[in-house]
């Protein structure tokens, strides 16, 4: 008994040392960060870190779940990264009201009956961009399927015209791939996209009204019952890029990926085994591709018995949450018909994802579409996934080959 108590105080002091040199933004913490985690979950569910200024994170389902459920005491206002980003971003970095007013301008862009008009379109664009390989048999569909769709999708919505997509998309992807190996390079891009988008709301301002995209929306809504700035709504496009462009890309590789290797859940989506709402939503959980968003204590609290000051910045783990084996059975198994399945795969509470309904939807239509006309694609046994370095996880590169097909489209 006496050997085991030593044991266990080994173990907590040793995941406290661990803690203190924990970093999200290393590449060796984005390539597998699960036993890590497993171990602060099970040692110190609220840890500190020295790194990046000091911080604490939070790792447990039920300590995530406290921090997003109470913005009074763990607030956005501050900004939601660690490191900072180049500039902050509403609405996530807004507090009720204003963050209410914000989501309330755009939400009618993102429910589900809206989204699902976007069906077709979603479905024609992944044919258009698969006939562009399939006939070779080989592609890397991260690359040359995943990431060229999304601004194709995305862009549109929030008001970025044709002609300038390209360029965005550039900016966007230097943010993404070097948050931190090339922080100048990011703060150049940050500006960049913020002055473009500023200058495109400005020229807009006064405009014939247009309701059917997030800039024109802006332009005419009202937060806390004042105007929106255009340096506002240039920021909020920006947000809704990183969105876009980023988190479902990640789900959509983590999942083909794992039907690669696991050729019998693979038929089984096919052959309609499983409810596709249902493994989705897994897929999400299992990915996460949010990594961790942080929030700035107002005030003293107390968090999994660990004392917090006002001023403390706290990282929610929102990968690990979703991995909390005391909330998930079988936790870092990938479970097609898991249900319930309460994940914060989407976020939750004040700052629930915005494009939730539509990510859904990209989601299950790519993996439709390559279900239908790559059945056969595999991935090499020894392919060892690289990823983005960020509060988001998502692959770089995802190589595959398959039977060689026709175009669809000619």
């Amino acid at each position: 008994m006496e050997k085991e108590a030593k044991n266990a105080e080994h173990e907590k002091a040793l995941a406290v040392v661990m803690a203190d040199k924990f970093d999200h933004t290393s590449e060796a913490m984005m390539r597998d960060p699960w036993d890590m985690l497993k171990m602060f979950r099970g040692q110190c569910p609220v840890a500190h870190s020295s790194l990046h200024g000091g911080f604490y994170f939070a790792s447990t389902y039920d300590s995530v779940m406290k921090i997003v459920s109470d913005w009074e005491t763990f607030s956005s206002a501050d900004g939601v990264g660690i490191p900072p980003q180049p500039f902050t971003m509403p609405p996530i970095e807004l507090d009720p009201p204003r963050h209410t007013d914000f989501r309330r301008i755009l939400n009618r862009l993102f429910t589900v009956k809206e989204v699902e008009k976007r069906r077709n379109d979603i479905e024609q664009q992944i044919h258009k961009l698969i006939d562009t390989f399939i006939e070779r048999g080989s592609a890397d569909i991260a690359n040359e399927l995943i990431r060229p769709l999304m601004p194709i999708l995305v862009l549109p919505i929030l008001g970025v015209p044709l002609e300038d997509q390209i360029k965005v998309c550039a900016w966007i992807d230097h943010i993404i791939f070097g948050r931190v190996t090339d922080p100048a390079g990011v703060q150049r891009a940050g500006m960049e996209v913020a002055q473009y988008l500023h200058a495109l709301a400005s020229s807009r301002r006064g405009g014939p009204p247009d309701e059917t995209n997030a800039m024109g929306l802006l332009l005419l809504g009202t937060a806390e019952g004042e105007p929106i700035s255009d340096d506002e709504i240039a920021r909020t496009i920006t947000l809704v890029l990183f969105g876009g462009l980023d988190t479902s890309t990640a789900v959509m590789a983590e999942s083909l990926l794992f039907l690669a290797r696991n050729p019998d859940e693979k038929r089984k989506l096919r052959d309609g085994k499983y409810n596709w709402a249902v493994a989705i939503e897994e897929f999400v959980r299992i990915t996460s591709p949010l990594v961790a968003l942080r929030r700035t204590l107002t005030k003293e609290t107390e968090l999994a018995g660990t004392q917090l000051k006002k001023g403390d910045r706290i990282l929610s783990l929102y990968g690990s949450a979703n991995r909390d084996e005391n909330k998930f059975v079988d936790a870092d198994k990938c479970i097609l018909d898991r249900s319930p399945n309460p994940h914060v795969g989407f976020g939750a509470e004040t700052h629930f994802c915005l494009g939730r309904n539509l990510a859904r939807i990209e989601i299950e239509v790519m993996l439709k579409v390559i279900l239908a006309r790559m059945y056969d694609f595999q991935v090499s046994d020894d392919f060892s996934p690289e990823y983005v370095v960020g509060e988001s996880r998502g692959m770089k590169t995802l190589p595959a080959t398959f039977t060689p097909g026709r175009k669809k489209l000619g």
